[in-house]
């Protein structure tokens, strides 16, 4: 049987190795955002569409897109 102390630490270096793969994913996914963002970004400019990602236009443009699904 462990002791208390073989225990904790046990349990220590797996939570670290969890940390460490969810980091891993963490920092995949914000890659991928950053690439989708810088993609977009590009593809407004090349359609000579102003970049504005204010909280406020894009709530306007969200609301204007439901009004005419209506």
């Amino acid at each position: 049987m462990k002791t208390p102390t073989a225990t904790v630490s046990d349990f220590c270096l797996i939570q670290l190795e969890l940390l460490k793969i969810k980091e891993a994913r963490l920092r995949k996914d914000l890659l991928d955002c950053n690439i989708q963002r810088e993609f977009l970004t590009q593809t407004l400019k090349a359609l000579d569409t102003p970049v504005d990602t204010t909280d406020e236009s894009l709530t306007n443009l969200l609301d204007q897109i439901r009004r005419e699904k209506k």
